[in-house]
């Protein structure tokens, strides 16, 4: 790969890495606010561990991955399955906050 592909390639992949924590806050906010308003269980029985917990531990470990991933993402050589990964991420955090949007709305 050459040098101007590769930065291209990280690039696009520190950018989709940002939407990713751009996700994982909003998911993270419309969690806590489903949860304490009764709306909503939190369906991951580890998160829903720590939100019992403490809940700023839990909003600490939410944001806190995806800004990891970025700090990796701007050492790690772009690879084809890393991107696989990110997308499969990046659909699944979506279709997260797909979800929330829908019980949002029938609340209003």
């Amino acid at each position: 790969m050459n040098q101007k592909n590769m930065y291209y390639t990280n690039n696009t992949l520190i950018r989709a890495s940002i939407y990713l924590l751009v996700l994982a806050i909003l998911d993270s906010i419309f969690t806590d606010y489903g949860i304490r308003n009764n709306h909503i269980s939190e369906a991951n029985p580890l998160m829903k561990l720590l939100y019992d917990t403490s809940i700023i531990g839990f909003y600490f470990i939410k944001i806190s991955l995806p800004l990891l991933l970025i700090y990796i993402m701007t050492k790690v050589q772009p690879k084809r399955y890393i991107q696989l990964l990110l997308v499969v991420a990046l659909l699944i955090y979506s279709g997260v906050l797909f979800q929330h949007f829908f019980w949002i709305s029938l609340l209003v």
